[in-house]
């Protein structure tokens, strides 16, 4: 198949194929989240949106597993260099409040908005191999280690307290992904009775309060 890239090359062939790949994904995404990656099969897979059976097979030699490891694939390599690249253009003048919401919604719009994705990270660990718990936890190091430097910038300044970085920036993380899981697996009947908006400038503002001289 062409590459996606090089669009004006792309016959309409081509891009029917892309379309069917890409239904396809969302299939098995959808599917592997809520009946579990095991209990799956191919021909549901398939059948979830109208495919005949055997087509799967054209586009994913190795079936299901390798559809698997396209979706984790995309979501913590893809996903995650979006996020780190948001984080990194942040400009160096905003405000501690203006960083922490800025830094807030940037998770809210990469990581929160594949609920299925989450679900299957949260529900079939045994499933990984080592390679994407590792570069899992890269990522999430990554992010915590830009974030820190951000933040010690303030605390050289004395405009925050000068305690443990590591869990100043743990602790207001944290409130943002217990959120999101919240809202994955709960929806409307989560504990948190607000929007993420409001949530957001809730947990900015108690941290800021922790967090002052």
């Amino acid at each position: 198949m062409k590459s996606i890239k090089d669009a004006t090359n792309l016959t309409s062939r081509d891009l029917q194929a892309i379309e069917r790949r890409g239904q396809l994904l969302e299939s098995a995404k959808e599917l592997f989240a809520l009946k579990g990656f095991h209990a799956t099969t191919t021909r549901e897979i398939t059948r979830n949106i109208g495919m005949a059976d055997g087509l799967i097979y054209h586009y994913f030699p190795e079936g299901k597993k390798q559809m698997l490891d396209i979706i984790l694939k995309e979501f913590l390599d893809d996903r995650y260099l979006l996020v780190e690249a948001e984080i990194a253009g942040l400009e160096e003048t905003l405000s501690l409040k203006e960083l922490l919401i800025s830094l807030g919604n940037i998770l809210f719009a990469y990581i929160a908005k594949d609920k299925y994705v989450l679900q299957i990270l949260l529900k079939e660990k045994s499933v990984f191999s080592d390679e994407y718990t590792e570069r899992f936890s890269q990522h999430v190091s990554l992010l915590l280690g830009q974030t820190m430097k951000r933040v010690q910038v303030f605390v050289d300044r004395k405009e925050i307290r000068s305690f443990d970085i590591f869990m100043m920036v743990n602790q207001f993380w944290s409130a943002i992904y217990s959120y999101i899981l919240q809202d994955v697996f709960f929806g409307n009947h989560s504990f948190y009775h607000s929007d993420r908006e409001h949530y957001l400038i809730q947990v900015v503002e108690y941290t800021l309060l922790t967090w002052e001289l």
